[in-house]
């Protein structure tokens, strides 16, 4: 008997940290602004700027890729991201893209970011969702882009995007923007304006399931950003991430009873 209490705890053991490796920290992400910069990596050329947003590229300085990503990976069973942005030279390129991707993934550039210009720092990290917020048309095979102020949808760092829409206000030199990225487990959304009031119907949707594409129940978000021959100055203003706590999985339910059993059944042999 004491042989199976025992097992049984070795069992319940390896169940629970079975569970936290597959499930990982789920947390709530909050930056009322970036005069904080606990738990946010900083890659390639991006910066802190003014005391209190995030700098990921600089106009007037061509071909470079900035990113930050934060430390704390979320659940991507499903989640709401909420954030501001602006960029900066109403000519300017190149965009700025919101990454969700496996926590061992990174790109082939520098930092391990994706590639500089079109690219927007995201090219080349596999294992990853890209929502971008594109302020360029880039016209060779390597992209789809179906204008030069858009939103879209890639995966798996490829710039051939699963969808995307239009943006008639341009994002470049006309202030701050608001935008919403939220996952309902089947459906990926994506709306953005000006006036940070959350559209009632999404401005761009796709089926798709993340778990999958990323490998992994958890994930790192974060941002990457780029320029070309033409540039731009692109802030991240503040961010506001949260994903459900998962349920406990059955087989750690199972390893509890197995435990509680076990005790049960030593003590009675004890009295006895």
């Amino acid at each position: 008997m004491k042989k199976t209490f025992i097992l049984s705890i070795a069992f319940f053991t390896s169940i629970v940290w079975h569970g936290d490796a597959v499930a990982g920290t789920v947390v709530n992400l909050n930056y009322n602004d970036f005069s904080s910069t606990s738990g946010v990596t900083l890659l390639g050329v991006a910066q802190q700027v003014n005391g209190n947003a995030l700098q990921l590229a600089t106009q007037d300085v061509k071909n470079v890729a900035g990113g930050v990503f934060f430390s704390t990976p979320v659940g991507v069973s499903s989640f709401n991201a909420q954030f501001t942005f602006q960029f900066s030279n109403t000519a300017g390129a190149d965009g700025m893209v919101f990454v969700i991707k496996n926590p061992g993934s990174s790109g082939t550039g520098t930092g391990g970011l994706g590639g500089s210009g079109g690219a927007l720092g995201y090219s080349s990290i596999q294992k990853s969702i890209g929502i971008e917020f594109d302020s360029c048309i880039n016209t060779d095979a390597r992209y789809n882009d179906i204008d030069g102020n858009h939103i879209a949808i890639d995966a798996n760092g490829s710039m051939i995007s699963l969808t995307q829409s239009n943006v008639p206000v341009l994002f470049n030199g006309t202030g701050v923007w608001h935008a919403w990225v939220d996952y309902t487990g089947n459906v990926l959304s994506v709306s953005a304006n000006q006036n940070g009031v959350k559209p009632g119907t999404p401005m761009l949707s796709q089926d798709m399931n993340i778990e999958s594409i990323v490998g992994s129940s958890t994930a790192l978000v974060g941002f990457t950003a780029a320029t070309g021959s033409n540039t731009q100055t692109t802030k991240l203003l503040s961010f506001r991430g949260s994903s459900p706590v998962p349920e406990p999985s059955t087989y750690l339910l199972m390893g509890a009873g197995a435990v509680i059993a076990g005790i049960a059944a030593r003590r009675k042999l004890l009295s006895v």
